[in-house]
């Protein structure tokens, strides 16, 4: 799994693989911690999401907006860098029957840590809009687009994901499916990703948050 890693890294960056989508802003005042580990499903033998991982904060600065800065640990086990810096706005807060709508936003930043691989350091930007309902006060669906703008050149990136919060008191754990780059031809690469009819990759992750303040929805 390391050396399947270690070819894979420069595609799985590219595609800002291992962090949930960020459904709704955390409260004003309340102060989130939160992992997630998962990527995209590759051919290894078995079937298996790549296990990448991230873990960070976030913070809400307004009734209706937070900021975030999450650290990627499994990229620095390969000798690279990274960190991404974002937050998300509730644009549209949900009204009986209608859902939710939020924005996010994240850059990423990722570099060479080690001297024996030296590589130029690489951004992206992420813009992803959610649509959201509560139900019960305890079970948050959601569908979410994702567009990744490569900042060093190429073309932008999509995604698409949908997703289950379970929020039990200030405890929230995420299961998310998403379909990373639903119009590219994966079955011509190397990689043996798992898509649907050989376009993009299929991939699950999986999101825990523990809340501290804030009043839940």
């Amino acid at each position: 799994m390391r050396t399947v890693l270690l070819l894979l890294l420069p595609a799985l960056l590219a595609t800002g693989c291992g962090l949930t989508t960020q459904v709704r802003p955390v409260p004003r005042g309340a102060l989130q911690v939160e992992g997630a580990i998962g990527g995209p499903l590759v051919r290894v033998g078995p079937v298996i999401p790549v296990p990448l991982s991230a873990v960070g904060a976030r913070y809400g600065v307004a009734e209706r907006a937070d900021v975030a800065a999450h650290v990627h640990l499994t990229s620095l086990s390969f000798g690279v860098a990274g960190l991404d810096v974002g937050g998300s706005w509730l644009a549209l807060a949900q009204d009986g029957a209608v859902p939710a709508l939020s924005l996010g936003g994240r850059l990423y930043g990722f570099t060479s840590v080690l001297a024996s691989r030296q590589a130029p350091p690489r951004a992206y930007l992420e813009v992803s809009p959610t649509v959201s309902y509560l139900l019960g006060g305890r079970f948050l669906s959601y569908a979410s687009a994702t567009g990744l703008v490569q900042l060093a050149g190429g073309p932008p990136l999509l995604s698409l994901a949908v997703g289950e919060e379970v929020r039990l008191a200030s405890w929230g754990v995420q299961l998310e499916l998403r379909w990373y780059q639903p119009d590219y031809a994966t079955r011509f690469n190397a990689a043996d990703w798992q898509g649907p009819g050989g376009m993009g990759a299929l991939g699950a992750l999986l999101g825990v948050r523990y809340r501290f303040g804030g009043e839940e929805e």
